[in-house]
Parts: structure tokens; C-alpha cells; sequence
């Protein structure tokens, strides 16, 4: 049996999700880190019209996003099923399939992106100013799609393969070039916000470079654990992995068509510094939900393998522990968009005193959705690594799009701007409740079938002598 798979099935629960989910906060912190310095670059050099048009395009870029989110979620939960249940081969051969529509989504998304761009823009409601910086943008990061999903889909698949620290260091050295990409394309070349999106996708590109070329060596030296194998083009893999994702690729989806209808709506009510406003707003809460994120990431594997393994009892507890570490990201973040809200928007828009203002106005009510998310987010991971994808989806649509959508077409009715505010927190917190149904009801369900026979070890049992026998060995 290889080591991974022990380390997975008999480590206490505190110590691996400190070993697996640390790295992944620490990789998506710093993921967040620059993209915050990117913002305030973005709007020290060129001003709230710029930063405005990069959240405009986040429709486009949520859609090719959520497919490659459900290609690497359903594909890595798949993997990890498998790895747990001791069938190596199959896993490679799932690697080698979500690589596969990976590279072939990335091309496409590139080829109609250009094609389409004027009808694009027009779309998303972009004129004048804001629609000049939108189409630079766009033909910026557009050539870079390959490797921006390339490096999604295989950082879980290193994550997976027992390597979260190698996982977390290439996207931290990502961000960091990044960070200094954009210094020198903003401030030292002065290429405006073209070269901001180049910055990113050349940061990307480094990353799934880096993943890519660690699998190929470790497949042409037949290592130990995950190796790339042909693609599964089977049907019942490829509906599985497009299944068991499906929840996250709705999500995401959902994510930029709230996007859209929040902007059209701001537009409406308040106008190009509300979008600005609220794209601040956006920064200090993506660190919260990227430390959520980062978790769920971490205990993925885990979720998995001991499902896979049919030690239940750990995979509840590790579901309980993650809960109350997210809940208290979301407290932290909570904290922090509260009086410090207003020096915040100084740092990315000095001088503009208004798009302050409202910055923190908006900040003290959108604030208490971060005590409320992070429970959905993780019940959605929590669902697919168990591939349960029929309650994924039903958390991850009624969180992101259906509690969204009904709120931004009743609430501004009801209470003007203020109304657009308070759809976060009333969606969370709806959501929320939901997720604690989903799991409540399948703990009932359980309850009531026969009770099952009595399996060849327990979490107790699972011990260095008592592994092989009862699971079988692995080669590794």
C-alpha cells in the first residue's frame, strides 16, 4: 500500500487537514494577495474606469472558468475515489483525460473569444471609456486561456498525488511573478491594462508548465502514485467526471451571471463608480473566500479517499473540522471589512473621494455575508468528493444563482440601491440552511436502510499491520 493512501486513511484528522489544507490557504492567499496588488495597480495607474472593465468581462471569463472547474473538481474527486480504493491505473487514466479536455476547452475558448469580441463587449453592455479598456483586456489574457485552465486542473492533481507543499509553492511563485509582471508592464512600460492581463497569463502559463512538466517526468520514470496515463474516453468516465462537477461548473457560471446582472443593475442605480465601488468591496472578501477555497482544496482528498476507503465516521468528522476552521476565516474577514473598509479604498483609488465613500457603505452590509458562506462552500466541495452530485448542484445553484437573481430583480424594487447590498448576505444565509438540510436529510436516509455488514476494519483498525490485509496492497 502506498504511502499516501495510509497517510489519507490513518492520520489523525487535526494533523491532515493542517498538512493538506494549510499549503492550498497559503497557495490561494497568495493568489489573492495579487490579485489585490493587480487592482490596486490597475487603479492607481489608470483609474476607476479600468478597474471597472476587468469586473465587466468576469461573465466571459466565469463561463470558460466554471468549465474547466468541472472538469478539474469532477475529474480530481474521481481520481481520488480511485486512488483510495487502491486502482491506480484507472486514476491515470482520469488525469490523462481531464488534461486532455483541458488543453482542447483552452483553444476553443481562445478561438471563439477572438472571433466573437466585438458581439462580446456589446453583450456586456460596454461603451466609450469603460469599453476600450474592456476590449485590451480581453485580447490581453485571451492568448493564455490554455494554461490558465491547464494550471487549475492539474494543481488539485499534484494535490492529490501527496504533493500539497510543491502544489502551493508553484502558485504562490506565480503570483509573485505577477506581481512583479505588473509593476513592470504598468509603471516601468507603461503598456496599460493589456499588459496587465499579460502579466497574469504569463504567470499562469509558468505555473501549468511547471505541473505539466512534473507529471510527464514522473510518467516517463513509471514513479510510484499518480501518473499520466491515455485518456478514459469511455462515456461513463467522461459523464462521470462532467457529473460529479457539475455543481462547481454551475457555480461558477452562476457566479458571472450574477456578475452581469449586478453590474447592468449598479449601472442602472447608481452608475460606473458603483461598479468600481463594489469591485473594491470584492477585494478583501476574495481573501475570505480564497482561504475557504483553500480549504476545501486541503480536505478534498481527504473526503475522497476515506469515502473511497468506506471509513464514514472519518469522513464526517473531517467535514465538522472543516466547517468550524471556515466559519472562522469568514468571522476574521467579517472584522476586517468593517471601520478599516474605508482606508482599504484609499489604497486603490486615492483621491477619488466619493468612490470611497461608497465603498465603505457598501462594505458594512455586504460584510455579514462572509459569517454565512462559508458553510455552502464547503457542504458543495463535501458533496462532490463524495460524488453526490445531485445535492453539489442543488447547494451550489440556489447559492450562486437562483437566491442571486431573485434578490437583484426584487430588491432594488423594494429598496433602491440598498437592496442590490443586501442580496449577498440574504442569499448566504438562505443557502446556509440549505446545505445543513442536504446533509441532515442524507444522515436521515442513512438512518433508516438496513444496517449493513460489518465492514473488514474500522477507522480504529486501520493500522500498519491491519492496511494491507484488509484493503490490499499496493506495488507502491
Amino acid at each position: 500500500m502506498s504511502t499516501v493512501r495510509n497517510e489519507f486513511l490513518s492520520r489523525p484528522l487535526g494533523a491532515l487537514i493542517a498538512r493538506h489544507a494549510s499549503p492550498a490557504v497559503a497557495s490561494m492567499l497568495v493568489m489573492a494577495c495579487y490579485q489585490i496588488v493587480d487592482g490596486i495597480m490597475v487603479g492607481r495607474s489608470l483609474g476607476p474606469a479600468a478597474m471597472a472593465s476587468v469586473n465587466i468581462l468576469y461573465p466571459l471569463v466565469a463561463f470558460f472558468s466554471g468549465l474547466a472547474v468541472m472538469i478539474g473538481v469532477g475529474g480530481n474527486a474521481r481520481i481520488a475515489v480511485l486512488l483510495g480504493a487502491g486502482n491506480s491505473r484507472e486514476a491515470g487514466g482520469v488525469l490523462g483525460l481531464i488534461t486532455a479536455l483541458g488543453i482542447g476547452l483552452g483553444v476553443g475558448a481562445t478561438l471563439l473569444g477572438f472571433l466573437l469580441m466585438p458581439r462580446i463587449l456589446t453583450f456586456l453592455g460596454t461603451s466609450g471609456e469603460l469599453g476600450g479598456f474592456a476590449g485590451e483586456y480581453l485580447r490581453g489574457i485571451l492568448p493564455f486561456f490554455v494554461f490558465m485552465i491547464l494550471a487549475f486542473i492539474l494543481e488539485q492533481s499534484v494535490r492529490n498525488d501527496g504533493k500539497p507543499n510543491m502544489a502551493s509553492l508553484v502558485m504562490a511563485g506565480s503570483a509573485v511573478l505577477n506581481i512583479v509582471l505588473d509593476y513592470l508592464f504598468l509603471f516601468v512600460l507603461e503598456t496599460g491594462i493589456k499588459g496587465a492581463a499579460a502579466a497574469s497569463g504569463l504567470s499562469q502559463a509558468a505555473g501549468a508548465s511547471v505541473f505539466l512538466v512534473y507529471f510527464i517526468r514522473k510518467t516517463a520514470r513509471r514513479s510510484s502514485g499518480l501518473l499520466l496515463g491515455r485518456p478514459q474516453w469511455a462515456l461513463s468516465t467522461v459523464r462521470a467526471v462532467m457529473v460529479n462537477g457539475s455543481s462547481e461548473f454551475f457555480n461558477s457560471v452562476s457566479a458571472g451571471v450574477t456578475t452581469f446582472l449586478f453590474n447592468r443593475t449598479i449601472l442602472a442605480y447608481v452608475g460606473t463608480l458603483g461598479v468600481a465601488a463594489l469591485t473594491i468591496v470584492q477585494y478583501p472578501m476574495m481573501l475570505g473566500v480564497m482561504v475557504v477555497m483553500g480549504i476545501g482544496a486541503g480536505t478534498q482528498p481527504i473526503f475522497s479517499y476515506n469515502h473511497g476507503a468506506g471509513l464514514h465516521d472519518r469522513v464526517r468528522s473531517a467535514l465538522r473540522l472543516t466547517v468550524a476552521i471556515s466559519s472562522g476565516a469568514g468571522l476574521l474577514v467579517f472584522v476586517a471589512m468593517g471601520a478599516p473598509a474605508g482606508m482599504i479604498a484609499a489604497l486603490f483609488l486615492p483621491g477619488h473621494t466619493e468612490a470611497v465613500a461608497l465603498t465603505a457603505e457598501i462594505s458594512r452590509v455586504v460584510r455579514w455575508s462572509m459569517l454565512l458562506l462559508p458553510a455552502a462552500m464547503i457542504a458543495s466541495v463535501y458533496f462532490t468528493a463524495l460524488e453526490q452530485a445531485a445535492r453539489s448542484l442543488t447547494v451550489a445553484l440556489t447559492r450562486s444563482l437562483v437566491l442571486p437573481v431573485a434578490g437583484l430583480l426584487l430588491f432594488p424594487l423594494w429598496w433602491g440601491a440598498d437592496g442590490i447590498w443586501m442580496v449577498p448576505m440574504v442569499s448566504e444565509g438562505i443557502a446556509a440552511a440549505l446545505a445543513l438540510a442536504c446533509y441532515m436529510f442524507g444522515r436521515t436516509a442513512r438512518s433508516r436502510k438496513p444496517a449493513p455488514p460489518a465492514p473488514r476494519y474500522t477507522a480504529e483498525r486501520v493500522t500498519r499491520r491491519t492496511i494491507p490485509a484488509a484493503i490490499g496492497a499496493d506495488p507502491a
